[in-house]
């Protein structure tokens, strides 16, 4: 699904690039988050095996229809594999600003990676006591996020990358007091997750764009250094988050969120308005 975004920008014009990526995004978002709701309620009525034999068949359809609908588009690079790779680590090293976006983003979608990954367990407890379903459906509440990205795609032009990260880092604080002040309901825990998800679309739309349009020839290899760089920052939000829920149970989720969140805010404000 990466592959789509760049090509949405490669192929939009200047004025609908963001707008554009926006959409896909939105679509990409979407989807993830609804495979929670569905995987919920399948996890609880069939059982795990059957859900991941359900999501092959999605991945067959969906290669059908990529081979069906997709264009042929042709190489943007003319060389062997390895001096692709080269180039790929040659742009992290000579480019700042691509740099500062993947990390920016990165800490946010660490942020919001803290939420999801803890849910289950925090629903487990009291006043919960909630299985996959309830996690499931929660997933619906993400979802609102996730279409936000549509608009979102639309402010980027008009406010820039950098005030972009900055309302979307402050949501995501906002969405950590809300986790940590009112997490003990339904509603506290569904207000955390739009604004967490809406902070993270205004931080991943405006930065990866931004990446896009710093290489706008070499698009894809600028979207590998964003993406990479992106799951990384998730795969460590995910780490700190269970640390801290064995050691500190909510409170410390709460805590590794918003601190990821204030990291990625720390970073946008310190670089001033060198960084658009």
């Amino acid at each position: 699904p990466q592959f789509f975004i760049p090509i949405a920008g490669q192929y939009s014009k200047k004025e609908n690039k963001s707008r554009n990526m926006g959409v896909v995004l939105s679509g990409l978002l979407t989807g993830i988050l609804a495979s929670r709701v569905v995987s919920g309620y399948v996890g609880e009525w069939l059982g795990w095996r059957e859900m991941f034999f359900i999501a092959a068949l999605v991945m067959v359809l969906c290669m059908a229809l990529t081979l069906k609908i997709m264009p042929q588009i042709k190489s943007n690079y003319v060389g062997t594999y390895g001096g692709l790779m080269a180039s790929v680590f040659n742009i992290v090293k000579s480019n700042g600003r691509i740099r500062l976006y993947a990390v920016r983003a990165a800490f946010s979608f660490g942020s919001m990676m803290a939420i999801w990954s803890c849910l289950a367990f925090r629903l487990a407890q009291a006043p919960f006591f909630s299985g996959s379903e309830m996690v499931g459906t929660l997933g619906l509440c993400g979802i609102a996020g996730a279409i936000a990205a549509s608009g979102v795609g639309k402010l980027v032009n008009q406010w820039g990358i950098r005030k972009m990260s900055i309302y979307g880092a402050c949501l995501q604080l906002v969405a950590w007091a809300t986790a940590y002040l009112f997490g003990d309901t339904f509603i506290g825990l569904v207000v955390a997750i739009i604004l967490v998800d809406i902070g993270l679309q205004c931080l991943q739309l405006s930065n990866q764009s931004g990446c896009i349009q710093e290489m706008p020839q070499a698009s894809n290899r600028a979207n590998t250094i964003f993406m990479t760089t992106y799951f990384i920052g998730g795969s460590f939000g995910t780490y700190c988050a269970g640390l801290a829920w064995t050691h500190e149970g909510w409170m410390g989720v709460c805590m590794v969120g918003a601190i990821l969140a204030a990291i990625s805010l720390s970073i946008t404000c310190f670089n001033g308005k060198r960084i658009y």
